[in-house]
């Protein structure tokens, strides 16, 4: 540890004086002198300061990263490479370009295969690595190391479960089966009876149960209207909110007075949330997030309320059993309808209905005019973009003379891993990847779509807000026909906006019909004016028409089960 006073810098430590310990430590050691441990140090302090700058973070990963080779595959090295994955994720939450130092984790990560491939440790930050480095495949390769010597617990299951939905791997048996073994993991809570389903109440309790009621979450988008139109109806609105305190903002005030009642159960847990909504006397209890909060999806695995629905937030089944039913559409769930654990009721047109937004809406003209060369996008979560859907991309921008790709995601993912597979095909000038909108500049994003001729939709994991988005902007979208639940969504959607002819059936289908539309302006063009001129009379933008239609199937809803307990 050469001249490193260690009982000074455990005192430092003890009082977080980070900056203090780097000066030590860069005092009193050469770098080529500097050992494995001092080095981890260095970058845990550098890491751990308040209002550490690029530069810091830069270069605590250098210090993982030699902490990492010099200690030679020992313990520190295990420290170091979970250390440089972490400090590299929490650059992708603040939507910060040294992400792509992910590639250097990577590296790191398949050096240490060697010596740590039965280690949970190792494998559960592999799971972070390959999010982020949009490897689904190696994602649930780590999963199933993990669940193969150590017990599936819910984080993994529902992991699993989740990336699944981005391949074609599975199909909806698949999750069904996994779902068996998976749902037995949920413990059914402490609650009392609740009260037989009375159709004849003057008022019926309808809570909304979610952790989302925020600005950037695109389900109040859908959900806005709905909640106001049901103050003209028998259902008494409840807003049960998981949402963090500290993450309220402009949208949850506006939710918060919208809803007839707001429950803030953030710090409850999840016998304390049974309980609070069977003291209010919950008759309808929807959850709107399923597993993509896979630390309350509990609470449906007890029987809470007389009527309990999954919807909106996950396009699937979270296998509980005390789920009644599962809202969807004849044209997201067909002859499957049994592969899904819980029943599914099918809403007459489409599963949800979108807002729209609060702007001028005008005439979206053909970007191709005044380009002279075609612009292809996708807004999609990269998340969604597997190799087949980049595959699939790239032979279109080869088929397309002069034609443009513009990418931009909701979610910052390691950009360089996307750009590296363009660049391969001699397609580097073809992508364009556009920085994520800060969320309180919307305009800015949806204005966006006036630079694109065309959208591509993802599969099989396909867009929802952002086709709503394109088609109120004018813009078709190519998407590709599904074979469950949450990969029909963009079928349902096109089959709702009247334009069919954009669902492709295959992938050699989905490039045809892009190329045919790039290279037949007309037709195009033809498209864009109908949705401007139709698509708010859709069942898309219609809400009230689905607030009439979502009335309906609860009513329908609470019959059928009034009838299966009899």
């Amino acid at each position: 540890m050469s001249d490193v006073d260690l009982e000074k810098i455990q005192k430092l430590l003890q009082g977080k004086e980070y900056s203090k310990i780097i000066f030590e430590i860069e005092a009193k050691t050469a770098e080529k002198n500097r050992s494995a441990p001092l080095y981890n140090l260095l970058g845990f302090c550098r890491a751990s300061q308040r209002g550490k700058t690029d530069r810091d973070v830069k270069q605590a990963l250098n210090d993982f990263e030699a902490a990492f080779h010099k200690d030679n595959l020992g313990q520190i090295s295990l420290d170091a490479l979970c250390s440089h994955i972490s400090l590299c994720a929490e650059m992708g939450r603040k939507d910060n370009n040294l992400l792509n130092n992910l590639l250097i984790s990577e590296k790191m990560y398949l050096k240490a295969e060697k010596k740590f491939s039965k280690n949970e440790r190792y494998l559960s930050f592999g799971l972070d690595l390959y999010k982020y480095l949009l490897k689904h495949k190696k994602r649930i390769s780590m999963l199933d190391e993990i669940i193969s010597f150590k017990e599936l617990n819910k984080l993994y299951g529902s992991t699993y479960i989740t990336s699944n939905m981005y391949l074609s791997d599975w199909k909806q048996k698949n999750f069904a089966e996994f779902q068996k073994k998976f749902s037995k993991l949920f413990r059914v809570l402490d609650s009392k009876e609740p009260s037989k389903i009375d159709l004849t109440k003057k008022k019926i309790k309808i809570g909304f149960l979610s952790p989302d009621f925020k600005q950037s979450h695109s389900i109040t988008y859908f959900i806005e209207n709905l909640i106001r139109d049901l103050k003209q109806t028998k259902f008494e609105t409840f807003g049960l909110s998981l949402l963090r305190r500290k993450q309220h903002d402009e949208t949850t005030d506006k939710f918060s007075n919208l809803f007839d009642h707001w429950v803030d159960l953030d710090d409850k847990s999840d016998q304390e949330i049974v309980n609070t909504i069977q003291n209010i006397n919950i008759d309808i209890l929807i959850d709107l997030a399923g597993l993509w909060s896979s630390n309350r999806v509990n609470i449906f695995n007890t029987r809470i309320c007389p009527l309990q629905i999954s919807w909106l937030g996950f396009n699937n089944s979270t296998g509980l059993k005390e789920v009644d039913f599962i809202l969807a559409d004849s044209n997201t769930v067909k002859n499957e309808e049994n592969e899904y654990v819980t029943k599914i009721y099918k809403l007459p047109k489409i599963w949800n209905s979108h807002r729209g937004f609060d702007y001028k809406r005008v005439y979206n003209e053909l970007p191709f005019k005044k380009n002279n060369y075609f612009t292809f996008g996708s807004f999609n979560n990269f998340m969604k973009i597997n190799d087949d859907v980049v595959n699939t991309w790239i032979e279109i921008l080869k088929k397309v003379k002069n034609a443009k790709l513009i990418l931009k995601s909701s979610l910052f993912l390691c950009e360089n891993v996307l750009k590296k597979k363009f660049e391969e095909e001699g397609l580097t000038s073809s992508v364009e990847i556009l920085k994520k909108t800060p969320r309180k500049d919307f305009l800015s994003h949806i204005n966006l779509y006036d630079k694109i001729d065309l959208c591509l939709d993802t599969f099989p994991f396909t867009g929802v807000t952002t086709t709503f988005e394109a088609l109120w902007k004018n813009v078709p979208v190519i998407t590709k026909a599904g074979y469950n639940f949450n990969s029909r969504c963009g079928e349902s959607i096109l089959r709702n906006a009247d334009i069919e002819n954009f669902i492709a059936i295959n992938n050699e289908d989905y490039i045809e019909k892009a190329v045919f539309y790039a290279n037949n302006i007309n037709e195009l063009d033809y498209t864009r004016k109908k949705l401007f001129n139709n698509i708010n009379e859709t069942p898309l933008f219609d809400t009230k028409g689905f607030t009439n239609d979502f009335c309906e199937a609860l009513e329908n809803m609470q019959k059928i089960v009034i009838k299966d307990h009899k």
